[in-house]
């Protein structure tokens, strides 16, 4: 009798005990991730690490001591590429749409599967909330009446603590991909100017609607924007992406968004810039370079507001995609990719699984390590 393969999984958040158990999530999702554990147990022995956040240590003498062919993990769980080499792994699964978590070694003869095409409208939702939350200055007029400071003679003041509404609002879209479209397509009805920058124009979009405009010229789009919001994938191209040059393109009382990765904005370039007063940016970020965001960057951010209470500032734990039924979906496709890899025999089927583009685009080029498991099984 063929032994069974082994998975490991680097996290319990995967589990029937954690998310197919969470009561936020509808009770079809819940028996679906059910059903999928359950044809998961009978053809794979399966080590779950006891806990949420491993170090990369732990996940490597995990590997070491049980030999798994497939990992799976999510974005808070590095992936270095000598793990990766020095294992029998055929693949390695990621819980997420973004997969720069995990270091793709040189010889890339090992899968990676993602999950995307689940959460843009979970984002999409999350990043309006931030852009109507900063135009309107929600957090400051929640933090001025939780202080105690609305006092009778503010009973209602005409024209103190003024905002602005999306109208006559030029939105900047940085990646029109899945969530940058959803974005452009939630906010068709607002009938506002949206410009946007890409490595390909969207023809299609931009004949469903005619308040959409292909900008070729980033250094353009940063000028003429009130809000630009951040929807690039994080890369050797990306890194830093957003930098001091554009930054201070950016208008007076404009707001800046980050709901993609906390890289890709350059983090230092702009708080410099707000610091020394050269420009005046309000801002809404959800993602950091470090994550938690680090000590020191936070007393810089805190000390910029003290200085510039007028700037409107909307700090987020990296939370756009965590509606419940989005993560569920989520691990719904890493579950399915990783039983479609188990039961997999040849190249064919390998178009079933979602994985990433550059690997995808290559099927047929590379001798993948998952070839001796088919002639194994």
């Amino acid at each position: 009798m063929t032994k069974k393969p082994k998975v490991f999984f680097t996290s319990n958040v995967f589990t029937l005990d954690e998310i197919g158990s969470n009561k936020r999530i509808s009770e079809d999702l819940r028996n679906t991730i059910k059903n999928l554990w359950h044809q998961l147990k009978q053809i794979v022995d399966i080590e779950i690490y006891n806990g949420r956040f491993p170090e990369t240590s732990e996940i490597q003498a995990y590997i070491k001591e049980t030999d798994p062919i497939i990992l799976g993990c999510h974005l808070s769980h590095p992936i270095p590429a000598k793990i990766i080499q020095s294992s029998n792994l055929i693949a390695v699964c990621t819980a997420t749409v973004g997969y720069n978590h995990i270091q793709i070694p040189n010889e890339n003869n090992v899968l990676i599967t993602h999950t995307p095409g689940v959460l843009h409208e979970a984002v999409a939702d999350y990043t309006i909330a931030l852009i109507m939350s900063n135009l309107r200055n929600l957090i400051d007029l929640h933090n001025y009446v939780w202080a105690g400071n609305w006092n009778p003679s503010e009973k209602w003041d005409m024209d103190q603590n003024l905002s602005n509404s999306l109208r006559n609002q030029v939105l900047g879209i940085i990646g029109l991909g899945e969530i940058g479209s959803e974005i452009a397509k939630r906010l068709r009805k607002y009938k506002i100017k949206i410009i946007y920058y890409d490595i390909q124009r969207r023809i299609n979009l931009e004949n469903q609607l005619p308040n959409l405009e292909y900008f070729d010229n980033l250094e353009a789009l940063f000028r003429e924007a009130d809000i630009i919001s951040l929807h690039v994938p994080l890369n050797e191209k990306t890194e830093n992406f957003i930098d001091r040059n554009l930054l201070k393109l950016m208008k007076h009382n404009s707001l800046l968004i980050n709901t993609a990765r906390g890289k890709v904005l350059n983090l230092q370039d702009f708080l410099n810039l707000l610091e020394k007063g050269e420009i005046f940016v309000n801002f809404a970020l959800d993602v950091y370079p470090e994550e938690p965001i680090d000590k020191n960057t936070l007393k810089r951010i805190k000390a910029i507001k003290k200085l510039q209470p007028g700037i409107r500032i909307n700090l987020m734990p990296h939370n756009a995609s965590a509606d419940a039924d989005t993560r569920a979906k989520m691990v719904i496709l890493f579950l399915q990719d990783i039983i479609k890899l188990i039961k997999s025999k040849n190249l064919e089927d390998l178009k079933r699984v979602h994985l990433i583009p550059e690997q995808k685009n290559k099927l047929q080029e590379v001798n993948w390590r998952i070839k001796k498991y088919w002639l194994q099984h």
